[in-house]
């Protein structure tokens, strides 16, 4: 209390001093630096009492030496950079005298008060040299906006605690109002900042980059305490990379986190995050399930009827898993996937007749093996570049399959003219071989996207056929594969 009156009497002496000319403003500015500033020093660091060790302290130098005293003298850093400009350089020697830092323990370095990103880099390279100090603090008091914007951001990216002197401000005087200042940390510039990089990751997932999205939501969800957002965020974007990937367990796992959250947040607050997407989203991950069973169980390894049962489902994941390459202009394997499409509606209408295109036993077909050989043959002859059939392979490949559904007359070959059923083999082989001879099958060419698109044509006549055979709902169901946007 002593220390305070003291403080008090020389502070109001000094407020009243004369200034009505240069000579008397000087003597004004001494009194303040001999008599007053010791005195705010002292009472300072009773009232800003700092007990955590300091390794190193970055500090920007404006137009007044008295923050950075007082934050040196109670941070009491080992290591300290200073960034001056020119207009503030002269002041450089009333920090250095009144903290009394040794040469070895500072550098003092300039910058362009309109540069924030030369002063950000500058920190940036004194944080490495300095081997990355695990306790450091960013004082951005002094100095532009813009010296404060760049010693923010830098503060921030390298995990800095960030602080800065606050108080009364004599605008008439231009100094602070001895005995209010303060030593005032803030929160993450992310707490401020956040949405901008909300809105990148937000950006990142709409372009299916889910990674990117992952890892930025991860260090937001990180940096922000308070809110389960960002979990969400992250959660969905881990599951959808899993999903694009093919990977179906990681994909119901973190789904899962991501609704479980949803449902119980958005009891809470009504708009919460992806709330309004709730109702797909469980949807999706019901979908998981389903193809988790097809792939991931070996109940399916046995019994393939569970695979086929839901072939709704898993054309729907390859076709939209298709569609995002395209959007990508990753046409051969956007042609891969379709093709994959192809093979499954020939071997879910061969699994109708019972038989199985991995090990396919013709009996169940047709008891006369001889009779159901000389009906392809008569397909195959008139099929370009195709030799006759000795024997029916057990094995059946995707042209081999649509001949021998042709042979049977199954709807999914069959023509509105009988006997040009041979025409229709042609024409889907003709595009068929497109994907044969790409970079990802058994050649060396690269699809470009007209040939992509004249085979994806083939490909949803006969996708969009076997739904209607089969009764499938394929708007609900391939709805429901589709990715949302954020």
């Amino acid at each position: 209390m002593k220390l305070y009156n003291i403080l008090m009497d020389k502070s109001v002496f000094w407020r009243e001093m004369d200034r009505s000319t240069e000579e008397h403003r000087m003597l004004a500015e001494e009194y303040y630096k001999t008599k007053l500033m010791p005195l705010i020093i002292d009472y300072f660091l009773e009232e800003n009492f700092v007990q955590e060790e300091c390794d190193a302290m970055v500090l920007t130098l404006g137009t007044s030496y008295e923050p950075l005293v007082l934050s040196i003298s109670a941070l009491r850093p080992k290591k300290v950079l200073i960034l001056y400009t020119n207009k503030s350089f002269h002041l450089l020697d009333d920090v250095i005298e009144f903290t009394k830092l040794k040469p070895s323990q500072y550098i003092a370095t300039d910058v362009d008060a309109e540069n924030p990103l030369q002063l950000y880099q500058k920190i940036k390279k004194m944080y490495e040299k300095w081997e990355r100090p695990k306790n450091i603090y960013v004082d951005f008091t002094g100095g532009t906006k813009s010296m404060a914007a760049g010693c923010a951001m830098a503060g921030s990216t390298i995990g800095a605690k960030l602080i800065y002197i606050g108080g009364n401000y004599l605008a008439d005087l231009r100094k602070p109002e001895p005995g209010s200042e303060k030593l005032c940390y803030i929160d993450d510039p992310y707490m401020v900042f956040g949405d901008l990089e909300r809105k990148q990751a937000v950006s990142l997932f709409n372009k299916m980059d889910y990674v990117s999205a992952y890892r930025l939501f991860k260090e937001l969800e990180e940096r922000i305490p308070g809110t389960k957002e960002y979990s969400t965020l992250k959660y969905i974007s881990k599951a959808y990379n899993a999903w694009d990937s093919l990977d179906i367990s990681g994909a119901s796992e973190n789904l899962s986190k991501c609704c479980e959250i949803i449902a119980n947040e958005g009891k809470l607050e009504r708009r919460f995050i992806l709330n309004a997407h709730i109702e797909k989203l469980e949807k999706q991950l019901n979908a998981i399930k389903v193809l988790e069973k097809i792939h991931c169980s070996k109940e399916a390894i046995r019994d393939k009827s569970i695979i086929f049962n839901n072939i709704g489902y898993l054309i729907a994941n390859l076709y939209h898993n298709a569609m995002r390459r395209e959007k990508q202009e990753k046409y051969e394997m956007a042609s891969l996937l379709l093709y994959r499409i192809l093979e499954i509606v020939e071997q879910k209408r061969l699994w109708n007749y019972g038989v199985d295109t991995s090990d396919a036993d013709f009996t169940k077909l047709c008891e006369d093996q001889k009779n159901l050989l000389e009906s392809a043959n008569k397909i195959i002859k008139k099929l370009k570049g195709f030799s006759e059939w000795k024997e029916l392979d057990r094995k059946v490949s995707l042209i081999a399959g649509f001949i021998i559904l042709a042979v049977v007359g199954d709807e999914i070959i069959k023509t509105k003219k009988p006997g040009k059923e041979a025409d229709s083999i042609n024409r889907l082989r003709s595009k068929v071989d497109a994907r044969n001879n790409s970079i990802f099958a058994h050649g060396y060419e690269f699809i470009d996207r007209k040939k992509y698109m004249e085979f994806k044509k083939v490909v949803e006549e006969y996708m969009n056929l076997l739904c209607y055979l089969e009764g499938i709902n394929k708007d609900e169901i391939f709805s429901i594969c589709e990715f949302i946007k954020l």
